[in-house]
């Protein structure tokens, strides 16, 4: 369904790639399919925003700062796992969250 690392590339439970210019121009979602790609892309922005923060902290910083920043990343996270849920896509979310922790 997805390849873990960098370089990762997303799919719709159909198969297709899922890629910027799968959505429509008028920036209007459609089908639900058209929302749950937006939605998963949402969550691989916000999971590995998460890992880069979580990676700059271990070269050292301000440890307050870093956790009020994962506390709202882990947040937005859990929200659109439950926006993902409405959608029928859990399974795709906590693979894409496996993929971006590595």
């Amino acid at each position: 369904m997805l390849s873990s690392g960098r370089d990762a590339i997303y799919y719709y439970a159909a198969g297709d790639p899922i890629s910027i210019s799968t959505f429509p121009r008028c920036s209007q979602l459609e089908t639900t399919e058209q929302i749950r790609g937006f939605e998963l892309l949402r969550l691989a922005f916000f999971a590995l925003k998460l890992r880069k923060l979580e990676q700059r902290h271990e070269a050292g910083g301000d440890e307050s700062e870093h956790k009020f920043r994962c506390s709202l990343l882990r947040h937005a996270i859990f929200q659109q796992v439950l926006t993902l849920r409405a959608l029928d896509a859990t399974d795709q979310a906590m693979q894409l969250i496996e993929a971006c922790r590595k």
